[in-house]
């Protein structure tokens, strides 16, 4: 009896410190006439206690989809593909036109406003999660120095 116990309390303990994947406020930027290659944004939080990362994504209507980091070298913005993005515990990663974002590169279709995109995200621990997508223009926020 005091084995199933702790085995009881393990497998408590275990969903207590497991990552909880939230996705808030997504979006996905309409493209112009020709143009193959949009961006994804939006929030991931980790309502959990162990940390998790965002390892890749997946969609039908793109040949690839990568996760990027705009950095700036010498006053030129690039963008840098990443292979993870750490997810902390209590904590979210904005994903937005400067900083992280996800590419769709390869679109097999022009993405007009209105749309929706069915997206996988894939995570380290927390495994696959699909959501849809709206496509609606998302404004930039631009700083002027």
């Amino acid at each position: 009896m005091r084995k199933y116990f702790l085995v009881i309390l393990l497998l408590i303990s275990l969903g207590f410190s497991a990552p909880k994947i939230v996705l808030k406020n997504l979006w996905i930027q309409p493209t112009p006439p020709g143009i193959k290659t949009t961006m994804m944004g939006g929030v991931i939080l980790n309502e959990g206690d162990e940390e998790d990362y965002l390892i890749g994504a997946r969609s039908e209507v793109a040949k690839a989809v990568e996760i990027h980091k705009t950095v700036m070298e010498n006053q030129i913005a690039k963008m840098v593909k990443q292979d993870r993005v750490k997810i902390p515990p209590k904590g979210k990663v904005h994903f937005k036109h400067h900083g992280y974002h996800i590419m769709l590169i390869g679109l097999k279709r022009p993405l007009k406003e209105g749309d929706k995109v069915k997206v996988t995200l894939i995570f380290e621990n927390s495994g696959e999660i699909t959501v849809v997508v709206p496509v609606k223009m998302h404004m930039m926020m631009e700083h002027h120095h």
